[in-house]
């Protein structure tokens, strides 16, 4: 293969005229890349690479119809055909096309036909060991000249002829040192001339050395310091970089990955069926190994597989739609939540999220009866996450389970509802009212509240008559808070009522309170009887608690009636009813 340098200084000319589209220059380059690619991930007879290849070799017999010769020519970043840009990759990274060969020296690469032949495999063999080789071992100078392509020429520079020069001001100076149609020399011919040199006691310029006490054959470190094999502090840094890269790369995903792709495109039924089968156990493998992300990774990229390839068959179609489904089964996934509670190192919040956002809402009633006795504090903020996820994006999920037998189940249910204000959950959360279980009807109460809705608080007025006192208090509360009037006429019973003397002072003022938010104009002369008539027995005053929540109702009325009856009792001696009516009083008007 002939290989020549630039010679002298001299402007670069524009690009001459594309004689055909250059999208197909730009379709074959992408098409080297990724079979490079294919090349180091798999073996050199497995069928994805194999394929890879033959596409490669038609491209290029598509390219041969239109010429007969195809110029490259080669920078930092991006490969130019004709002045056009056919191929960039903007990261200078090993990976990059345009990169390994520009590092190397590597300026205009020319092909032509039959370079499909039997030259393209032997530069896939050439491409991967530059990536990975060392200082000690060839460059890609080296390796095309030792293969002397006959179908495949390239220009190049010296890039440790200007020391400390970087390769571009180099270009742009004209300091090239090449003459025009030199064969490439390997370059450890130079370092053997050099040990010859140096053995025949030459290494100054008047054949004398410098140093006569050296023995001779032996050579120093300092005199190969400009040469190829050295490399300067930011090609360290470099290479230290991608050498960091490379260990930090999960290789779990690229062989999910790999899979994946054999997946996509293979089209034999028997291959996809295997492929299919290894990916279901090593779901089973990673899960066991606390790898969440990758898991996750694998579950996204088979719906986007499914999408993509409609001609799987309908077993491994059904195969692969049941894994995130499988995964989210009350059985599996409480195995795995115990094993996570259990776990002494909980896995990050972020690879936690990743797997549960993958979750089917299949899922939504074991992570739910799992937050209700789960003690790992790093786990449940990733446990609430995902069951609001999922309690948000399936109501009727969500209400079904608001309606079975399992308690923690159900008050980690009712929370949900009430936490997302649900209104398609109010008549399965009043029916709870009826449970006889009391915590239940207090979470069934609160989450109404939550809520809020007219129909919820038209649920919370059964709760009015509840058998607790907590429901009832909490019930008339939020009532009060709300003013729903339409259960006037029920508190209009309860005030009335001779029982109310009897009850708890908290429940019995919040009643009054209730009362007087939603009675209005019409309830002040019952209120002014209780504060100031003697209605009692032999015309003695109400009891000082009831005379004191009257004056709390009036209050909450802010009627100007309420406020005038107010005033009536200002003077009252009772310490406790006059403080009432002082309290009220500051109220005002509503």
């Amino acid at each position: 293969m002939n290989a020549t340098a630039s010679a002298g200084p001299q402007d670069a000319p524009d690009g001459p005229e594309p004689p055909f589209d250059p999208a197909r220059v730009e379709e074959l380059l992408r098409q080297l890349d990724k079979t490079v690619r294919l090349y180091q991930l798999y073996l050199h007879n497995n069928p994805t690479y194999l394929k890879a290849l033959d596409n490669l070799r038609a491209m290029f017999v598509g390219v041969w119809a239109q010429t007969d010769t195809l110029v490259i020519q080669v920078t930092d970043t991006q490969f130019t055909w004709c002045g056009v840009p056919v191929h960039e990759q903007p990261e200078k990274a090993s990976d990059s096309l345009p990169w390994t060969l520009f590092k190397d020296g590597v300026r205009e690469v020319t092909l032509s036909s039959g370079f499909e032949e039997r030259e393209v495999e032997s530069l896939l063999q050439i491409i991967p060991r530059v990536r990975k080789a060392v200082d000690h071992e060839d460059d890609l100078l080296t390796l095309l000249w030792e293969q002397e392509f006959a179908h495949l020429t390239y220009r190049y520079i010296d890039v440790s002829g200007e020391p400390g020069l970087p390769i571009d001001t180099a270009a742009e100076a004209g300091r090239w040192p090449v003459t025009s149609g030199v064969t490439v020399e390997d370059p450890r011919h130079a370092i053997d001339e050099a040990r010859a040199g140096e053995t025949e006691g030459a290494p100054g310029s008047d054949g004398t050395d410098d140093d006569p006490t050296r023995p001779s054959g032996i050579v120093r470190m300092d005199e190969f310091d400009s040469t190829l094999y050295f490399l300067d502090a930011d090609e360290i840094a470099y290479l230290r970089g991608e050498t960091e890269r490379e260990y930090a790369m999960d290789i779990r995903k690229e062989v999910l990955n790999a899979l994946l792709d054999i997946l996509e495109q293979q089209s034999e039924p028997t291959v996809r069926a295997e492929v299919a089968k290894h990916l279901d156990v090593l779901t089973l493998h990673l899960l066991a190994a606390g790898n969440f992300s990758s898991v996750a990774h694998l579950l996204r990229e088979i719906v986007v597989v499914l999408e993509r390839v409609p001609d799987l068959p309908a077993e491994v179609r059904t195969n692969l739609m049941r894994l995130p489904e499988r995964l989210s089964e009350p059985a599996a996934l409480a195995e795995l939540l115990e094993a996570l509670d259990d776990a002494a190192v909980s896995p990050s919040q972020a690879d936690l999220a990743d797997l549960f956002g993958q979750l089917r809402p299949a899922a939504l009633g074991p992570m739910l009866s799992w937050l209700g006795q789960s003690h790992n504090v790093s786990l449940r903020p990733a446990l609430e996450a995902a069951a609001d996820r999922l309690a948000e994006s399936n109501t009727s999920e969500l209400v079904r389970l608001i309606g079975v037998g399992d308690t923690s189940l159900v008050l980690e249910a009712v929370k949900r509802a009430g936490a997302l204000k649900s209104g398609a959950a109010v008549p399965a959360i009043a029916r709870l009212l009826a449970q006889p279980d009391r915590d239940v009807r207090v979470a069934a109460v609160g989450a109404l509240v939550e809520i809020g809705l007219p129909t919820a608080m038209q649920a919370l007025e059964k709760a009015l008559d509840d058998n607790d006192r907590e429901v009832r208090v909490t019930a008339v509360k939020a009532l009060a808070q709300k003013a729903y009037r339409p259960a006037l006429t029920k508190v209009t019973q309860l005030v009335k009522s001779k029982d109310i003397r009897e009850v708890d002072r908290t429940e019995r003022v919040g009643i009054f309170e209730l009362y007087g938010a939603i009675c209005g104009e019409a309830g002040v002369p019952y209120l002014d009887e209780l504060l100031n008539g003697r209605g009692g027995l032999f015309g003695r005053k109400e009891h000082p608690d009831i005379r004191a929540c009257a004056a709390i109702a009036l209050g909450r009325a802010g009627t100007p009636r309420a406020q005038e009856v107010l005033q009536k009792a200002m003077g009252e001696k009772d310490v406790i009813v006059r403080s009432a009516v002082s309290r009220a009083l500051k109220g005002g008007v509503s």
